[in-house]
């Protein structure tokens, strides 16, 4: 800690030190004290020389010339004062009145430098009604977390959209029930499912639409959290919502009305032909790995000996619970490695609070399968537990420490890395290009495919043969997979 960040660090300076006036008052003393050409309160310690230096002689006594070369001198005297004290308060101003740039110091330097900025434009901007100090720092604040290249995972929220994520974790949240991802390379904004029972499923939003607006507004140029907080709003209004979806000519309008939703985080359907469990985890919100022990509990009562943990679409949550859930299928060993700034590796070990380690046990992913899901996915496929398939994950391999700021905003930051239990990065970053979770076999979703979910079958009441004939080539493969194994 440095001793700008240390309190005690004022506390323990001298007197002087803490009081500004006093010092400068100390400094004054101290040069009236040493100034030769100022008499002592006891005249007769000076020296005969010194006496001289500042006693002239009668002015009857001296002569014109040497009258007009004591005038001379003491107006050279003047203005020589005058440009030591016109350059003294110059450089002041640089050094005190400005923050003294210090490239030693980069953190204190670039922040005073900031600052300065800041001042800059509150004094001296002329259209005084155009300033926006919320604007200013929001946009500052993404900016410097835009420079991290930690996209889509180290973030800022404002008030109203950290409060909709802590909701949205712990269960309950209000809503219209959409999840959203954003395409890393087109910007744009796609629901990856909604939530069944919700407002969104209810009037036909589906998986691949694409949100263009919002109360007739465009979101062109919004992140997820920018557009969360365009669809927000309190139980009983209504909202809008325009989709561009494939195969339709023209965009999409849905009316919906907001309510209070209770996220179905886990959900499971039953498949008796093949004796498979298909578990769905929407998301790692609090308590999701008791719910997933429950299904499981569930489905071995109905006779189930194969598994389907199904993460796609998953945008992760929180840590605690995906250690949780590798526990549940894993006796022994790590479910991640974290890295510090300095380097270090901390394993992070299964609870040993397994329920099953033995059955055949399939792991889809895809690329919007994220940070909690990729460690379960991870850790499960390197430990030989689980075959993973699917499509290459996000990337997501920071472990994110919420931060709260005064005005109810959130910084979310990735203050360690995660690594696979064999030390693989997956973090995407210009140094590492190979992020995300690699598959043990590969199968992508055609453009015309949809994800099957638990929720669609068990709606549909579908049985294997239905499901095998659908456009979920990825659903598919695990169900081929797990019956090749037999």
């Amino acid at each position: 800690m440095s001793r700008y960040d240390d309190p005690s660090w004022y506390e323990q300076q001298p007197e002087d030190d803490r009081n500004p006036s006093r010092q400068s008052q100390a400094h004054a003393a101290d040069d009236f004290d040493h100034y030769p050409f100022l008499p002592s309160q006891d005249a007769n310690n000076f020296s005969s020389h010194q006496r001289e230096a500042v006693t002239y002689p009668p002015l009857h006594e001296t002569s014109t010339t040497h009258r007009f070369q004591h005038m001379l001198g003491r107006i050279l005297a003047l203005v020589a004062l005058v440009v030591v004290a016109f350059l003294g308060g110059w450089f002041g101003h640089q050094y005190f009145g400005e923050a003294y740039f210090n490239q030693n110091t980069p953190s204190q330097s670039y922040e005073a430098l900031f600052q300065q900025a800041w001042n800059k434009i509150d004094q001296n901007y002329v259209d005084r009604k155009s300033i926006d100090y919320k604007k200013m720092s929001y946009a500052a604040i993404n900016a410097m977390i835009a420079t991290l290249g930690d996209k889509g995972h180290t973030r800022f929220m404002d008030p109203q959209a950290a409060q909709a994520e802590n909701q949205q974790l712990s269960g309950k949240f209000t809503g219209v029930g959409i999840y959203l991802s954003q395409d890393k390379t087109s910007g744009k904004l796609i629901v990856t499912s909604p939530i069944p029972g919700s407002p969104a499923e209810k009037a036909g939003i589906k998986h691949g639409d694409v949100i263009i607006a919002v109360n007739g507004k465009s979101t062109a140029g919004k992140d997820t959290a920018g557009v969360s907080s365009m669809i927000q709003g309190k139980v009983g209004t209504n909202v809008s919502i325009t989709v561009q979806r494939a195969g339709e000519a023209k965009p999409l309008t849905f009316q919906l009305t907001r309510s209070e939703i209770n996220v179905p985080n886990v959900i499971m359907h039953y498949i008796p032909e093949t004796h498979t469990a298909h578990i769905q985890v929407v998301q790692f919100a609090d308590g999701v790995s008791g719910q997933v022990k429950d299904q499981l509990a569930k489905a071995k009562s109905m006779g189930a000996t194969n598994i389907i943990l199904d993460l796609r679409d998953n945008p992760g949550g929180f840590l605690n619970e995906a250690v949780n859930m590798t526990s549940l299928f894993v006796k022994s060993g790590h479910v991640l490695l974290q890295q510090d700034s300095s380097g270090k590796r901390i394993p992070i070990d299964v609870t040993g609070n397994a329920v099953d380690t033995t059955s055949p046990m399939v792991v889809l992913v895809n690329g919007n399968s994220a940070s909690a899901a990729e460690i379960v996915a991870g850790s499960l496929k390197e430990n030989g537990r689980a075959t993973v398939i699917g499509e290459r994950t996000y990337g997501t391999g920071t472990v994110l420490q919420p931060f709260n700021l005064s005005d109810g905003s959130q910084l979310l930051i990735g203050t360690q890395e995660w690594l696979t239990p064999q030390g693989h990065f997956i973090r995407n970053s210009p140094d590492k290009h190979d992020g995300g979770i690699t598959p043990n076999i590969e199968v992508k979703l055609p453009a015309t495919g949809t994800v099957l979910t638990p929720n669609d079958e068990n709606q549909g009441n579908l049985n294997a043969q239905q499901i095998l004939k659908s456009k979920d080539t990825q659903l598919i493969k695990a169900l081929q997979y797990l019956q090749e194994k037999k």
